[in-house]
């Protein structure tokens, strides 16, 4: 009785886990695995994949670095001269809101958010001129109620929000205005913005009170422990946020409160009152990876379980080049991707409910005799089908002509239609080579719901492997571009702007430093620990894949790293009106 209900306090804690946190939820698409498996086909020797895979994520921060040390490098008069005595502010406000509003426009023209055209060139415009009517705006502010504007960034932010989403719908053209499906689109994407936006509210409050904590350790030390459960229910609002673009999830979610919760850590480390916090905030984090390796482990052990039905070939090593091969050559009708919910594929073949392949490469290949039958007799057996057809059928493909008025009608317009399915190569069925494969052969010792729950646990396996790449990375390389940052700016004039930087002397500045980059190498450490134990326990690629990550997805995580690097490092000088005891003293002079 006593075990029992041990584990069932078990089981109740691990679904609470589980439900709580958005690293174990979803899985990859089919589209993505695919993309991923030929991306890892590509790859060369791996001393130089290494060195690539090095130089693209330690120079992936660089763009937004360099937006922060130019716009900081103008020299700035004191606020007390007034909107009209500070012109390069203005001009540097130009710089930074040009920038964020690039940001923001950036990646709506990602395939999985919304099918727009991209116009480079009105793309710049577009951004130039919504950054001018705002630093117009925030001037004429300014000058009605006195300067700096008290917490400018937030109580203007309405006004620019306001001007993107007229600059955007000028933007997109009347054939995506027209579309039903893009309006959806763009409207999810919206209310994902806004979503994000309560970072910007959130995470300065939690510094505020960190900081009047100073003074009792004891009173930080309980609030590091309100971080995680912070982070926790920011990650499950963007969660829900993002449904629209789910192979976008572990971006949005890592490259914006990861990257947010990385730069306050950082800023908390130099107003730690003891040791004890910052061990507090390096356990969490290494606490939380370990969660998320045991259970990456729970999905393995049942990949596992499919590979010795398939032969000794079959290995973790092979896992996503079987799944892509099955992706590729099998029929994927309905491929249940994550609970109660149904990734319909090309739907070709209406009987069949599970994964059946597709023998016949294109029609005119169902015309040669003989060729059917020599495919199936090498298996004596096939997988049946809940209706009782066997799972090996020839699809019902429609004429060649119709695919031709599909092309042409997709041509024609300016956004192709979900509906319409163009045949892709990776829908054709195995040639004769590849039936002769390794592959081929082992796949058939699998029925067509193992060959399901193969591809869904690999799937499942990826999305996972990324969540945990993406949450290091930018826990390795926030710190560093945080030290990078005040290290530069502490040797520039408008060094005095900035109260955290004026008031600290250089035996100071070397203490912050060094205590950032402590907790950056222990990062870095925990880092290379999980690259080690994907590489050798779970025989992936974590390197090539944070690769494909950064450089598939690069206008996502370059847009987050300048919005919210840029936000956060800038949020403290005095022209933007920061002040968190609420008092603005030079607004009564």
């Amino acid at each position: 009785m006593f075990w029992r209900l041990v584990c069932g306090a078990y089981g109740a804690c691990w679904r609470t886990w589980y439900a709580v946190h958005v690293e174990h939820k979803g899985a990859y698409s089919l589209e993505r695995l695919q993309m991923l498996h030929t991306f890892l086909d590509q790859q060369k020797s791996s001393a130089a994949t290494v060195i690539l895979n090095f130089n693209v994520a330690l120079g992936t921060p660089v763009p937004c670095l360099v937006i922060a040390l130019v716009s900081d490098a103008i020299p700035l008069a004191p606020p007390e001269n007034g909107p009209r005595g500070n012109v390069m502010f203005w001009a540097r406000s130009w710089l930074i809101m040009g920038s964020f509003t690039l940001a923001v426009l950036l990646p709506m023209h990602h395939p999985g958010i919304a099918p727009i055209r991209e116009r480079r060139v009105l793309l710049y415009l577009l951004s130039a001129g919504i950054s001018t009517v705002y630093t117009g705006f925030h001037f004429a502010v300014a000058l009605a109620i006195g300067f700096p504007v008290p917490f400018s960034y937030l109580t203007l932010n309405i006004v620019w929000i306001s001007l993107l989403v007229a600059g955007l719908w000028v933007y997109v053209g009347p054939a995506c205005r027209a579309s039903a499906f893009v309006r959806q689109r763009l409207k999810a994407h919206a209310i994902y913005i806004y979503a994000a936006s309560s970072l910007a509210v959130v995470y300065p409050l939690f510094y505020y009170a960190f900081l009047h904590a100073r003074e009792h350790a004891s009173a930080q030390f309980m609030l590091t422990f309100a971080l995680p459960a912070l982070k926790m229910m920011e990650k499950l609002l963007l969660y829900r946020t993002t449904c629209h673009a789910p192979d976008l999830q572990p971006v949005f979610i890592a490259f914006n409160v990861e990257v947010f919760n990385a730069l306050f850590v950082s800023s908390c480390m130099q107003n730690a009152a003891s040791v004890s916090v910052t061990v507090a905030l390096m356990v969490a984090d290494f606490m939380g990876a370990c969660a998320a390796l045991y259970g990456l482990r729970n999905i393995m052990l049942r990949v596992d379980e499919l590979n010795v039905k398939m032969g000794p070939d079959a290995t973790r090593a092979r896992m996503l080049e079987i799944a892509g091969f099955i992706a590729k050559h099998h029929h994927l009708d309905r491929l249940v991707t994550q609970r109660g919910s149904v990734e319909s594929q090309h739907s070709y073949s209406k009987n069949a409910s599970a994964v059946a392949p597709w023998i016949i490469g294109d029609a005119s290949s169902a015309d040669k005799p003989g060729w059917v039958e020599k495919v199936k007799n090498r298996n004596n057996k096939l997988s049946v089908v809940n209706d009782g057809k066997t799972a090996i059928d020839q699809p019902n493909f429609p004429p060649k002509n119709a695919w031709g008025k599909k092309r042409l009608s997709a041509k024609k317009s300016a956004i192709i239609p979900t509906e319409i399915s163009v045949p892709s190569p990776f829908n054709r069925g195995p040639s004769v080579e590849e039936i002769t494969s390794n592959s081929f052969q082992m796949v058939e010792m699998l029925t067509a719901e193992e060959r399901q729950q193969f591809v869904h646990e690999t799937c499942r396996v990826l999305r996972r492997v990324e969540f945990l790449l993406l949450v290091e990375y930018t826990e390795v390389m926030v710190p560093l571009v945080y030290v990078i940052y005040i290290a530069t700016v502490y040797h520039l004039p408008n060094r005095k702007f900035f109260p955290y930087l004026n008031e600290m002397s250089e035996a100071d500045l070397i203490n912050t430093i060094c205590s950032v980059l402590i907790y950056g190498t222990l990062q870095l450490l925990s880092f290379i620990l999980l690259l080690v134990a994907l590489n050798r326990r779970f025989q992936l690629a974590p390197g090539t894949i944070l690769r494909f990550v950064l450089g598939k997805e690069w206008r996502v995580v370059q847009s987050q790293f300048v919005l919210w690097i840029i936000y956060v490092l800038q949020s403290s000088i005095q022209h933007v009106g920061t002040d968190y005891t609420f008092k603005f003293r030079w607004l009564q002079k």
